[in-house]
């Protein structure tokens, strides 16, 4: 009997129909198939080498190179990886290919997924799932934008890692009640909850959490509509470890601050922005939190100005850092009270004011002299009743001495001009930080004095003058005279009437200087000539966007000298160069804006 040959086996014949070309029929498993398949691998070696018989599972795991892991290790001694997730990376395939093979590598304890919503595929419940089931223990898990993700794919994150401690949902609208609750029976030591735009999220989801999770220290809601006082109070009341609030765009009553004010025996952080619903009583308990150390209010329309006067004279014993923002109806009297009150205040930031007087700030500069570290005002309007913007009244005296200052900025302020300036020099000696940006009012007599007081005693390594158009070249010789080796940043931007006189001598006086500005100002190639010649060893970033006047010439001198070793170069505005010179220099400066 004759052998048949083995190229007629029938088996053969059926892999070589058609075409003849053979068949990988694993590649024709269905995505969603072969990702549930690969996940019941209990080895990490044995979920690698299936890359050797499916394509398809190669290319997958091809998206997660060994790099990106070592990249990623977030404490190399345990091997925890952080992941961040975003676009288009963000779908079930990429998600579930770094879950499954990132254990041959480290161990995935903090991942953050930010969708894009007009893409077409998504992460959903079934990449979740098949993520919490590889990487068991995760610590943290931010979800944004997610629209695939609803109750079953957050359950199975509590089933399968049971060791979460921060949970952090942006525009969950598939999530309800029944996924949170899950999250606080099976997740116990959940340290941190972050929900922002769940409207679907209810207060049995907080009553859930007083119940269970006891470990809360951190707490923010942000715009949940159907969360009430009743849930907010049952949390605040039944956590002995919470540190840090935030609300914003929430409808609170009295009785949440009252609740704070009773048990936030260890809140470090209290946080209203835009709320709404409170009375001025409410406000007024704010401070009877003992630990309260950071206060941000914004826009907090309904804070009335005798709120702070109401409080005990206990209050805000602990605070330390203190923002206020576009609060209308916080004026001179609260302000005097709250830097009275707050005897170890060290930062005072407050913006976009206009019910502020001169006479406030002074008085309220005077209550916290001699502890106050970083002072910032923004936008703010202090001329009140003094219409002609003078400042050196007797009554205003400023404080003589602000021992601790580090740092001052300004930024576009009406009724503050040189006598402020000059005090600063002239009372806080230590001051390594200084921005006065867009003040009209600040001349060159202002800087000048500001100067001549620290003579002897100058600790800036940063100044930003930028936008304050009546500062000329007095001002800069000032600068660099005092300031010398020490000044690291100086910005100019937007200084018209400072000169090639006064630029020319900025590199000769600061040789240390890391970044400087000049953009905007009305120099032309001497000062970049000069500058070359020079040669700053420390300088990295140079801007002269906006300078007019600059041509062609300034980049041959930068040419020359292989461009001084700067990183960073800005010519954006520049119209007296020609595009062929600038693509020139690019050969020297790794970044050219133009």
């Amino acid at each position: 009997m004759q052998k048949r040959n083995r190229t007629q086996s029938p088996v053969k014949q059926r892999e070589t129909s058609d075409d003849g070309s053979g068949q990988n029929f694993i590649d024709y498993i269905p995505i969603d198939l072969l990702l549930l398949i690969f996940s019941l691998l209990p080895e990490p070696g044995d979920r690698c080498r299936c890359s050797a018989v499916s394509k398809k599972w190669f290319r997958l795991q091809a998206l997660m190179r060994r790099s990106d892991f070592r990249a990623a290790l977030s404490h190399p001694a345990t091997r925890e990886i952080s992941r961040y997730i975003d676009g288009s990376d963000a779908n079930d395939l990429k998600l579930a290919a770094m879950a499954i093979g990132i254990d041959a590598f480290g161990v995935l304890t903090d991942l953050s997924v930010m969708e894009s919503l007009h893409l077409p595929r998504h992460i959903t419940d079934l990449g979740l799932k098949i993520m919490s089931q590889a990487c068991s223990k995760l610590k943290s898990i931010t979800l944004a934008n997610c629209i695939g993700v609803s109750d079953q794919g957050i359950a199975a994150v509590a089933n399968n890692c049971s060791a979460l401690k921060n949970l952090q949902l942006t525009h969950a609208s598939s999530i309800t009640d029944r996924s949170l609750i899950h999250v606080a029976t099976r997740c116990s030591g959940l340290e941190s909850l972050i929900l922002t735009e769940c409207v679907t999220i209810t207060d049995q989801s907080m009553l859930a959490i007083a119940a269970h999770s006891t470990r809360i220290k951190f707490f923010e809601l942000y715009h949940c509509p159907l969360i009430t006082d009743y849930g907010i109070v049952s949390v605040i009341t039944s956590q002995t470890r919470l540190e840090r609030l935030k609300f914003s765009l929430m409808k609170l009553g009295d009785s949440v601050l009252h609740a704070v004010s009773c048990h936030g025996n260890r809140i470090k952080l209290l946080s209203l922005d835009n709320v709404y619903g409170l009375s001025a009583v409410g406000y007024s308990w704010m401070g009877e939190a003992r630990d309260l150390q950071i206060l941000h209010l914004a826009y907090c329309t309904e804070m009335g100005d005798g709120c702070i006067r109401r409080s005990s004279p206990f209050s805000y014993a602990a605070l330390k850092k203190v923002t206020i923002r576009s609060c209308s109806s916080f004026r001179d009297a609260s302000l005097c009270a709250l830097t009275e009150l707050a005897t170890l205040l060290e930062n005072l930031h407050l913006e976009g004011f206009i019910g502020f007087t001169y006479r406030g700030l002074v008085l309220a500069l005077r209550n916290c002299s001699r502890t106050l570290k970083v002072l910032k005002l923004v936008r703010c309007n202090f001329r009140g009743e003094h219409d002609d913007g003078r400042e050196g009244e007797a009554a205003l005296r400023l404080p003589m001495h602000c021992p601790t200052m580090r740092t001052v900025k300004l930024v576009g302020c009406v009724g503050i001009g040189d006598d402020f300036i000059a005090w600063i020099g002239k009372a806080c000696r230590g001051v390594t930080s200084v921005r006065v940006v867009r003040v009209d009012s600040i001349t060159d007599r202002g800087i000048t004095s500001f100067m001549k007081h620290l003579h002897g005693h100058n600790k800036i390594s940063r100044l930003d003058l930028s936008g304050c158009v009546q500062l000329g070249n007095r001002s800069v010789w000032s600068v660099t005279r005092e300031c010398k080796h020490r000044l690291r940043h100086l910005n100019l931007n937007g200084c018209e009437r400072v000169s090639d006189r006064g630029a020319q001598v900025i590199t000769r006086r600061c040789a240390n200087l890391v970044d400087l500005d000049l953009g905007g100002c009305n120099i032309s190639d001497v000062t970049v000539q000069k500058l070359v010649q020079e040669d700053p060893q420390e300088l990295e970033v140079l801007s002269l966007a906006g300078c007019t006047r600059i041509t062609d010439q300034s980049l041959e001198a930068l040419d020359e000298h292989d461009g001084i070793g700067l990183l960073r170069l800005n010519l954006t505005g520049c119209s007296g160069l020609s595009p062929a010179r600038v693509d020139f220099i690019k050969i020297y400066i790794d970044q050219v804006d133009f």
